[in-house]
This record gives structure tokens, sequence and C-alpha cells, in this order.
């Protein structure tokens, strides 16, 4: 049965019939302090494009078309301080399929397949292949400065975190060291992630237990360390900097990062994320009402709170000429927040259109299913209704109190050379 699965081991089913499909996560964890990203970035690359019987693109894709369509894929992310490799895969549910078909016994033959045998030859893996995907993966990571919003963003979290060595690191790790990645140090991590990583398998469907047992049963290894997850905000360590750099391009990006020690394992998470909404997570927000649409001082302007590192950044495109009006203009609208100055009418709206945006992301088996690891990795579980709840008890008293907690630190301006 699926329980009595190996310590740190993890399995949890997520039953709906709203989907024709079986949708399926399954994410090995291991602290970021382990400094493994570059090498989970690739084996990421690796497991998602070959594996011994698999040893090419071509044949993966053949694979999946035979079972009816299926979609496959490997990417790596982080949640606190812990670094994730996820394997997704999605197919349709055997009740859709002919009665001689068992589409989820050859799902898992392939699971099996793709993370059990990758393609190592003599201990490495194939260096062409490896380092074929490794140049394609460094020059797009590399093209990706061209983009000067994301460049922007980047630069202001750099910048933030700049004395949190784990929390300044991207996803995929330092560029330069990736790109000197080596086939056979690779394969050697692989081995060491599936003896050792936490692991967390997600189902999402119209399935029961035993449907999906002969996928479960593929993850009865050995026994592993159960992961800390830290989701604090290390604030005595986030860095205090304003820093401008030019750039040829017509527009400049003015990015904020904020301090806010806040997290969803926190008291007033809900008073954050309304706080986050009504100041530029959203188009009804103060900031782009305030600052774009009456003083016409921003092409864009938004905020995002990041509920696992305890910041919120915010981002806008702007004249450069006009950077200390925008400064000025967003610490007035976090005032506002601080002080209640705004209509009930706002907080009702922003709260209306929070849970009808809630309530969207269960029509999509992916959110689902993140949903599911990160209350199970975080020991956490909210229904839908009290998530509601929650959200529509928040007063004003409750903003003011969370907002207060909202410390700018960071700003990063890349003003254009010939702005118009």
């Amino acid at each position: 049965m699926t329980n009595n699965l190996p310590e740190g081991i993890h399995f949890n089913l997520n039953q709906n019939d709203k989907f024709k499909n079986i949708a399926i996560a399954i994410d090995f964890v291991e602290p970021i302090k382990e400094n493994h990203l570059e090498q989970r970035t690739m084996v990421a690359e690796m497991l998602e494009n070959y594996s011994e019987k698999y040893d090419s693109k071509l044949k993966v894709a053949r694979k999946l078309a035979a079972m009816y369509g299926a979609t496959f894929g490997a990417n790596v992310f982080k949640v606190g301080n812990q670094a994730v490799l996820r394997i997704f895969i999605s197919f349709i549910n055997d009740k859709f399929l002919p009665d001689d078909v068992k589409l989820i016994e050859q799902i898992a033959d392939f699971l099996k397949e793709m993370i059990f045998y990758p393609l190592i030859i003599n201990d490495s893996f194939p260096v062409k292949q490896f380092e074929l995907q490794r140049d394609n993966l460094v020059e797009y990571l590399f093209n990706l400065n061209d983009n000067k919003k994301y460049y922007a963003a980047r630069e202001t979290k750099k910048l933030f975190f700049e004395n949190d060595t784990d929390n300044a690191k991207m996803v995929f790790g330092d560029l330069p060291a990736l790109a000197k990645l080596k086939a056979r140090e690779t394969a050697d991590y692989f081995q060491k992630m599936i003896s050792e990583n936490e692991i967390y398998i997600s189902v999402d469907g119209d399935v029961e237990n035993e449907d999906v047992q002969p996928i479960v049963d593929l993850f009865r290894l050995n026994d592993r360390k159960h992961q800390v997850v830290l989701m604090n905000s290390h604030e005595d360590l986030r860095s205090e900097k304003n820093v401008e750099k030019k750039a040829q391009q017509k527009q400049s990006q003015l990015d904020f990062a904020f301090n806010f020690p806040v997290s969803i394992k926190s008291e007033d998470y809900f008073a954050a994320i309304i706080f986050n909404a009504m100041f530029g997570g959203s188009p009804s927000s103060l900031m782009f009402t305030n600052i774009r649409e009456e003083n016409s001082l921003a092409y864009y302007i938004s905020s995002s709170f990041n509920s696992t590192l305890g910041f919120i950044l915010v981002q806008s495109g702007i004249d450069g000429e006009n950077d200390k009006k925008v400064i000025e203009l967003v610490k007035q609208q976090r005032d506002k927040l601080i002080n209640g100055d705004y209509s009930d009418e706002l907080l009702n709206k922003i709260k209306k259109t929070m849970v009808n945006s809630y309530l969207t992301k269960y029509d999509s088996q992916r959110q689902m299913l993140n949903t599911v690891f990160i209350n199970s990795l975080l020991n956490r579980e909210i229904t839908i209704d009290e998530w509601i709840k929650k959200i529509k008890s928040i007063s004003k008293t409750d903003i003011s109190s969370v907002a207060q907690k909202a410390e700018l630190k960071t700003t990063f301006l890349l003003e254009g050379e010939t702005d118009e």
C-alpha cells in the first residue's frame, strides 16, 4: 500500500474529478547550503531528455506520443532554504481509454526508466550530449541579460541579498560555474541526489491510492533525513544599497526591494498578501492607480511578495529623470496603507479579486500540485473555505500593522541613455 514508505519519502493524493488527466510531481529536495545548484540544473536537463533506453530526445518524444500524448518535463526551483528538482508528468486517465489499456503501468515503467536509469555510461553522462545541453542552457541564461526588466530584477535581488550567500544564489547557481560543469561530476551528484534527497510524490486526479500504486512503489528506496524548511527573513543581513547603471535603451528600469519579515507560516500572512495586492500586486493597487494612471510617471509598475524569503520586489519602467519622484511616490503608497488612507470599497474590491484568483488556480493541475507539495513540505494544511474566510476577515488595522514591517532596503536604477 502507499503507506509505510521509507523515512523521508512522502506521498500525497489530491482527488478530484475535474480533469481527464492524472498529473504527478516528484520533487527531490535538499538544502540550498549543500551548494549543488549547478549540478541540479544539469541533472534536470539530462533527466528530461535522455535515458538508457531512450537515448535521444526523439525517442523520448516518440514514447510520450505513444502514451496518448503524455507530457513530461523536469525543472528546478527554490522554496525557503530548500532547492527542489521536480519531475512532472501528465497523462490521460485510464477511465477514458479502452479497457485493455493500462496506461498507468506504462507511465510507471517510463518514470522508472527516466529517473533511475539515466543515460550514464562508465559512471558519466555522455560528454557530447552533456556539453550540448549545458552550452545551450548557458547561452539561453546569458541572453536573458538582454531582457532589461529581468536584468534589473536580478540585479536588485543580488544587491538585496549581498550579505546572505544562500539566498543570493540564482536557482541555476553561478553561471560561470555552470559553464565549466563536467559530465562525470554531475553523474556523481545524481547518484547522491537519488540516495539522499527527501522525496515528495504528489498526485492530482480522479484516482484512488491503489490506482497509482505502481508509481509509488518505484520509491521504496532507502531512508533519508527529513529536511527542516526555514522561511525566516534574515533581516539583519539585508543590504542597504542604492545603485545606478546606464543602459543603451530608451526606457529606464527602477526596482525596489523591501525587507518584509513575513512568511507563509506567519500569523499575519493573510494581511501581508492583501497588503501586497493593494500596494502594487493588482491592477487596482495604489501604485498602479496613483503612479501610472494619475501621474503618468511609469510605463508599468507592480509589486510581488516572496513569502518564502520575506521580501517585496517592486518593478517599474520609467523615464530616468523621474526616478526621484517615483521613489517618493512609492514610499507614499506604503504610508497610505499604514495610515488606512484608502476606501473600504477598494479593500473589498481587492479581497473579491483575490478570492476569484485563488479559486481559478484549481483549474490548473500544475497549480494544484504546487499547493499539495508546499503544504506537505511545510506540514501545513488549509481548506479553500478557511483560506477565503481568512481573507475576508482582514481589517484595515491588520493591513496597517503588517505594512509597517515593509522597510525599503535597496533601489536599483537602470537608466536609459535616450529616455523619451
